[in-house]
């Protein structure tokens, strides 16, 4: 639950022209994924759930493409 909530945090701060203009590879949609996926797999281990890295990841993916799909742009200036 706390990677799901996370998740929205993290969507929340790159919409942000601030967070963009410190952080600007986050711009990148490979970088960007990459970063939720290994922080979520982490932090879910931490809490002792046991979910592949492969499964995370898809899940990112999933979720960044649905969010894009509703128009909503995370890579825009």
């Amino acid at each position: 639950m706390l990677a799901v909530v996370f998740i929205f945090f993290f969507i929340y701060l790159c919409f942000t022209m601030k967070f963009y203009d410190k952080y600007p590879k986050l711009k990148e949609k490979g970088f960007l994924s990459k970063v939720l996926t290994d922080t979520i797999f982490s932090t879910m281990s931490l809490e002792d759930q046991q979910v592949a890295k492969s499964k995370v990841n898809e899940m990112v993916l999933r979720l960044l493409s649905e969010h894009e799909s509703k128009g909503n742009q995370f890579f825009a200036n």
